[in-house]
């Protein structure tokens, strides 16, 4: 391998801007040599800001060039598979954005073909490279908290895109905003409270807002496996949601303490007798997300690390979703397909 880990972006479209800032914060540690999209201007434009020589309109012509180390895909949901599949099979490491795919059967099929590669696998649940997430890991497993028995989480977004965007299809997107947004959610509870056996879901269609084919809200119950329960609600359509003090809030509850992050991380525990009786913020560094991941990535390749947010971490958040929509069929609670 080169002295820089030498990336193909695969899909230029809105999110890979993020990823293209943890490209450019490490330098040192990556060198973008090729831009793909099926709208050759948004290849352009991404390869003008990473200061990639080479631009196609077909994956295909990434994965087979000898001077490509790894590929990060940015694209639709239901192309995810193909093109991570095809791109182990090239001896390519695989960064993928979440969800790892629409269905367990592409995921465990990416899992594999990259298993069989030998290289490595891994999602882009964002969410876990947080300081505010890691800093809540770090309270729990020092024990604040105590045994979580309840947890309390949400997603509140406007959005708006043109009818015809794929995210308004089942075909491609998988589902709706469950799927597009809440399973990170799912991911942080996965880390945070343990894994989720079982769930009962409902949601609700608003063709009015967005499409007849996907949900743009819902609520879903969880039971994990330690024996606490949860709670996730996820809403599409929050008029005024940019101008709100809340984005995505977390609460949880322990036997000596609880724990939120409404405007700021903040704390009580029974552990320090101070803090009884108020929540306490907790100060945490300004740090950006995605050149955590990126840099992760980075580093899980030169190392032969195994990711934090690895394709069999980013299976089992998509399991919970999988057996969420199947409760919505079913209209009765369901197991996970762990």
């Amino acid at each position: 391998m080169a002295e820089r880990i030498r990336i193909g972006l695969i899909g230029c479209g809105g999110i890979s801007r993020a990823h293209a800032r943890g490209y450019l914060q490490s330098p040192e540690l990556f060198e973008v040599l090729a831009c793909c999209d099926e709208r050759k201007e948004m290849a352009e434009e991404r390869a003008k800001q990473l200061n990639s020589k080479f631009v196609t309109t077909d994956y295909r012509e990434v994965i087979v060039r000898d001077d490509i180390d790894a590929v990060d895909i940015c694209l639709p949901h239901h192309l995810h598979s193909e093109v991570a599949i095809a791109a182990a099979q090239a001896g390519k490491h695989v960064l993928v954005e979440k969800p790892i795919a629409n269905t367990l059967k592409e995921a465990d099929a990416m899992i594999e073909a990259a298993k069989k590669a030998g290289v490595i696998l891994m999602v882009a649940h964002n969410e876990r490279y947080m300081p505010i997430y890691q800093k809540a890991k770090e309270l729990v497993e020092q024990g604040f908290l105590g045994r979580i028995f309840l947890a309390r989480a949400d997603h509140n977004q406007f959005v708006q895109t043109n009818k015809s965007h794929w995210i308004w299809r089942r075909e491609t997107a998988g589902g709706g905003v469950l799927i597009g947004s809440g399973i990170h959610r799912v991911d942080i509870l996965r880390w945070l409270v343990g894994e989720i056996v079982r769930v009962w879901h409902r949601q609700v269609v608003v063709p009015e807002r967005f499409s007849d084919e996907v949900e743009a809200a819902s609520v879903t119950i969880f039971e994990f496996a330690n024996g606490a329960i949860g709670e996730l609600t996820c809403n599409w359509s929050v008029y005024a949601a940019s101008s709100a003090p809340w984005y995505e809030l977390l609460w949880l509850y322990g036997t000596e303490g609880s724990l939120h992050n409404v405007s700021g991380l903040h704390l009580a525990s029974d552990k320090i007798p101070e803090w009884q009786g108020k929540f306490v913020q907790i100060p945490l560094p300004e740090e950006d997300s995605f050149v955590n991941e990126i840099r992760h990535f980075g580093e899980c390749i030169r190392e032969g690390k195994t990711p934090l947010t690895s394709g069999e971490e980013g299976r089992k958040s998509l399991a919970v979703v999988i057996a969420a929509y199947e409760s919505a069929e079913k209209g009765e609670s369901v197991p996970v397909q762990i």
